[in-house]
């Protein structure tokens, strides 16, 4: 006999004979007779065992209930399991056609499991991507609208449904949707806010690009890269812009200021901020916002901007005044000369242009402009030795007299015959080009600036 047995049997037996001792003991008290109801009555020994019977069968019931209950549970959970089992299994050889670009295959079976199956979630939602992934936009936005409405909590869901409502080009939809998931989940409306945001930047609706990107830049800091925070400020320059539409200059003035002020290195700014004063009567405070703008970037816009603006306003020796303080006074000084030559080879004033421009020649490596400016002037004044000296610099800074090989695989090109590619590691695969298919077109820069239209 186990240890276990005996020890149980010795302390039945210890029960069985304090109860034997306890009824012996109390004999009189056990044989009274109790009134239980009415006229019934009956012996204590028999009511203490009929309330024990009663209170054995209560827990005999209760747990065999337990029991049929927990076994009916763990049943169900066995078969849940496995149907658990086999839809994830099934679901991966969906996503595994999908990979290998066998959409109708994976909706056939997708369509089938959720008929089967409409509350697996994984099963609707993959549904719903093949269907996107197929191009039928209208049935992937129907099956995700359904899904949704049973399941309003699923954020996922409703991204998808956006996405689908894009691909149907209901772009009015998507955005109501992406809009409801901001308010209803503000923690998970990073890529609603996102998305929504590309979206109006596609429709040029810059002032609602510009109210989410600033609920970007508040609610979720960290999550924002400084190139994508960034974004704020070319949207404000979009704003500006309208302004600028509408008529109203002051406005756009103080959103130009702005930008400039948060990105110095904003060069539209500089430039329309320079335009709204000159059309607002400061031409004094205009220009100087683009000598400014010049000195702090070093962009050559700017001097082609003043050039332009005084040709245009008929005072092109204002323009020159302009352009001589600034290639005296500046640090960019080699290019400001450059465009000071170039302004007064405009107006014909050639040999003070070669002058500029012979300057400017000494402090540069590399700029087929110059010498081609430099040519005509030679050509213009029957020096022609100087001016094919001048086109013969101009090719040999272009490189147009030098061999091209090409790569037939990857279209790397190089001076010289390779037998293996250096950029794709093909071997054989160098050609040389007799005939350029790809020569780019250059025209010459027309007089009109730009801020002529702003009037």
């Amino acid at each position: 006999m186990r240890l276990f047995s005996f020890i149980m049997v010795v302390l039945i037996s210890a029960v069985l004979v304090l109860l034997a001792n306890l009824y012996v003991s109390n004999y009189a008290l056990f044989n009274r007779e109790v009134l239980i109801y009415g006229d019934t009555q009956m012996r204590v020994w028999a009511f203490t065992l009929v309330v024990l019977a009663v209170g054995f069968l209560i827990n005999l019931f209760y747990n065999g209930y337990a029991a049929l209950r927990d076994m009916v549970k763990g049943l169900n959970a066995s078969a849940a399991t496995r149907m658990g089992r086999r839809l994830s299994s099934r679901l991966t050889d969906a996503r595994a056609l999908i990979a290998h670009g066998l959409l109708a295959k994976a909706k056939v079976m997708l369509e089938e499991m959720y008929a089967d199956h409409p509350e697996h979630v994984g099963t609707a939602m993959l549904y719903g991507e093949v269907m996107l992934k197929s191009g039928d936009g209208e049935a992937a936005a129907k099956h995700f609208e359904k899904y949704c409405l049973k399941h309003p909590d699923h954020v996922e869901a409703r991204y998808q449904l956006a996405e689908a409502l894009l691909a149907s080009r209901n772009s009015d939809g998507a955005a109501g949707v992406l809009k409801k998931i901001i308010s209803d989940a503000p923690k998970q409306a990073l890529r609603a806010l996102r998305r929504l945001r590309a979206l109006h930047t596609e429709a040029q609706r810059w002032e609602e690009a510009m109210e989410i990107h600033k609920k970007l830049v508040a609610h979720f800091p960290n999550e924002l890269s400084a190139g994508e925070k960034a974004q704020g400020t070319a949207l404000a320059y979009q704003v500006g812009l309208l302004k600028v539409d509408a008529d109203q200059y002051k406005d756009a003035a103080q959103a130009f200021q702005q930008v400039v002020k948060d990105d110095p290195s904003f060069i539209p700014a500089y430039l329309s901020l320079g335009r709204c004063r000159i059309l607002q009567d400061q031409e004094d405070q205009g220009l100087e916002i683009w000598v400014e703008g010049f000195r702090s970037t070093g962009e050559g816009a700017f001097l082609q901007e003043i050039e332009d603006y005084f040709i245009q306003s008929g005072r092109p020796e204002e323009g020159l005044a302009v352009l001589r303080r600034i290639a005296a006074t500046s640090e960019h000084a080699v290019l400001a000369k450059f465009f000071l030559g170039k302004m007064l080879y405009r107006l014909e004033i050639l040999d003070e242009a070669l002058e500029q421009f012979l300057e400017v020649r000494s402090q540069v490596v590399y700029s087929p402009i110059l010498y081609f400016f430099m040519a005509k002037i030679h050509s213009r004044r029957a020096r022609l030795d100087a001016a094919l000296n001048e086109y013969r610099q101009l090719l040999r800074n272009l490189g147009v007299l030098k061999l091209r090989f090409e790569c037939g695989v990857c279209g790397h090109r190089t001076t010289d015959y390779a037998d293996r590619c250096e950029h794709c590691g093909s071997w054989n695969s160098s050609h040389f080009l007799f005939k350029e298919n790809e020569i780019p077109e250059l025209p010459l820069r027309g007089e009109s600036g730009q801020w002529i239209t702003m009037g």
